[in-house]
C-alpha cells in the first residue's frame, strides 16, 4: 500500500513539473527592470561609514555592516517601520573594536511610496567590545564609560533604482549618564546598500 502510495506521488510531482517547464517556455524573457519594479523589496543590506561631527583627542572612524528589515505599514500612514540589527567596529587611535547593536528604524517617503527620497530615523542599544582607546603615542585616551551605549541617528535615503540606494545620517551615541564617563560621540554617516 506504502509503495502505490510513493510511486502515486512521485508520478503527481513529476507530470505537475514537467507541465510548469513546458509553460515557463512559452513565456517572453522579463526585463530586470520589470521584475524588479513589481517586487516588494522590504530588506535592506548596508554599509555605513562615519566620522565624528567635532575634533576628538584620538581619530575616530566607524565602518559598520546593517541588516533592516521592514514591517508592514497597516495603520502607520507613510510611515515605515522596520528593525535594524548591525555590527560595526569603532576605530580610535591605534586599537579598534566591535559594537553589536539591535533597535527600531523609521522611513518617511518625502511624497509617497514611489518616493525616491526618504527621511529616516533609527535608535539601537549597543555593545562595546572595547570602550577605552588610546593614541598611537598613548598620552591621549578615549573612554565611552562602558559596554552600553545609546543612539539615535536622524537623516535622509535616496533611492536611485528600487534595489540601491545612499543614504546620510547625523548620529548621537552615549550611554545616557550609565557610567562615570559619558563623552558622547556625534557622527556624519554615509551608507550605500541594496533592498532584496
Amino acid at each position: 500500500m506504502n509503495a502505490t502510495i510513493k510511486a502515486l506521488t512521485l508520478s503527481s510531482l513529476l507530470a505537475v513539473s514537467a507541465s510548469t517547464i513546458a509553460y515557463e517556455e512559452y513565456l517572453p524573457p522579463l526585463p530586470l527592470s520589470k521584475y524588479l519594479s513589481s517586487l516588494y523589496l522590504d530588506h535592506s543590506v548596508g554599509l555605513r561609514t562615519g566620522t565624528p561631527t567635532a575634533q576628538q583627542n584620538v581619530e575616530i572612524d566607524t565602518k559598520e555592516v546593517y541588516l533592516q528589515k521592514q514591517f508592514p505599514r497597516y495603520n502607520w500612514g507613510l510611515m515605515i517601520p522596520a528593525v535594524e540589527v548591525a555590527v560595526a567596529q569603532l576605530n580610535a587611535g591605534n586599537e579598534n573594536g566591535y559594537n553589536y547593536s539591535i533597535g527600531p528604524a523609521l522611513s518617511i517617503p518625502i511624497s509617497g511610496f514611489g518616493s525616491k527620497l526618504r527621511l529616516t530615523a533609527h535608535g539601537k542599544v549597543h555593545w562595546l567590545t572595547k570602550h577605552t582607546f588610546s593614541n598611537e603615542t598613548g598620552n591621549n585616551t578615549k573612554r565611552y564609560g562602558g559596554p552600553v551605549q545609546w543612539t539615535y541617528a536622524f537623516g535622509a535615503r535616496y533611492q536611485f533604482q528600487k534595489n540601491t540606494f545612499a543614504e546620510y545620517s547625523w548620529q548621537h551615541m552615549s550611554n545616557g549618564d550609565r557610567y562615570e564617563t559619558n563623552p558622547a560621540l556625534e557622527t556624519h554617516n554615509l551608507a550605500i546598500g541594496v533592498n532584496f
